[in-house]
């Protein structure tokens, strides 16, 4: 959208904080039909304090949405059973987005939480499985080399709940941050000291000292990933996390690929020499 057509709007509405529907239809550039578009639109107007109203008297959103919905949708055709859209009779996008928008109920204060609560667990799940992986796990810690060595921000890998951060919160939290990564980074070893060791217990012949090392085992992977999960990453370190364990993943599985066709060719290739033998 041209730089021009909203400042075309925004100028129009300037000094009476309002814009009559038909100044913004005139106004409105040609190219812009989508509601997304009509959205944007929208919402650079609203943040400059400037209302789209139907007609000079300012009505309440309810009214809008009223006389928007007898203009569309006349007396006589109430009670038809037709589905949305149907009853189109205008091109004018700004009408239709409107008119769309008050179609969608609003969410009840339940609801609200409801989907809060579910955004919280799926984000738990994701950092639960994030603090399992390997890969993950040696992101961690070359962040944490990357964080004393001044190569990265503390400010894009955890979130502030401060709304003023200074210069001494900032080097107090790199303190924190770098102490949990090498306490992470201690647990990590002894866990790949006790994988090495459980490997050369046999199951069958010493089964309490296997079952006894698998236990101490598994309580350093639970530790790892509890450090992990309070660490405080914020959405962009997260996502970083989550795309770099998603690369690996595509670069293994390529590679487990190539894999099978070289041993499918290993195999076929011996038949060959057997046949010739």
């Amino acid at each position: 959208m041209a730089l021009e057509d909203i400042t075309k709007l925004i100028d129009a509405g300037k000094g009476k904080d309002y814009l009559i529907l038909n100044e913004v239809k005139d106004l409105i550039p040609h190219h812009v039909h989508s509601p997304e578009e009509l959205e944007d639109l929208l919402a650079i107007i609203g943040t400059q304090g400037i209302e789209v109203l139907e007609n000079r008297q300012k009505l309440s959103s309810s009214a809008l949405k009223k006389e928007f919905e007898e203009e569309v949708y006349p007396v006589e055709n109430i009670g038809l059973d037709l589905p949305l859209g149907a009853l189109e009779t205008t091109k004018d996008p700004v009408r239709i987005y409107l008119r769309e928008m008050g179609r969608v109920p609003l969410l009840t204060r339940e609801e609200e939480v409801n989907i809060a609560k579910r955004i919280e667990r799926g984000q738990q799940r994701v950092l639960k499985a994030l603090s399992r992986s390997p890969i993950v796990l040696r992101q961690i810690l070359a962040t944490g080399e990357d964080l004393k060595c001044g190569v990265r921000s503390i400010k894009e890998i955890v979130v502030f709940n401060d709304e003023e951060i200074t210069e001494q919160m900032l080097q107090d939290r790199v303190k924190d941050m770098t102490r949990r990564i090498d306490g992470l980074e201690k647990h990590h070893k002894r866990a790949s000291r006790l994988a090495l060791r459980l490997a050369t217990i046999p199951l069958k012949k010493k089964a309490r000292e296997h079952r006894r090392c698998r236990f101490r085992l598994d309580r350093e992977i639970v530790r790892i990933s509890l450090i992990i999960r309070n660490l405080g990453f914020s959405n962009f370190e997260r996502k970083r996390l989550i795309d770099r364990a998603h690369k690996f993943y595509n670069i293994m599985r390529s590679l487990d690929g190539q894999i099978r066709n070289l041993e499918k060719k290993i195999e076929s290739t011996r038949s060959e020499e057997l046949k010739k033998d």
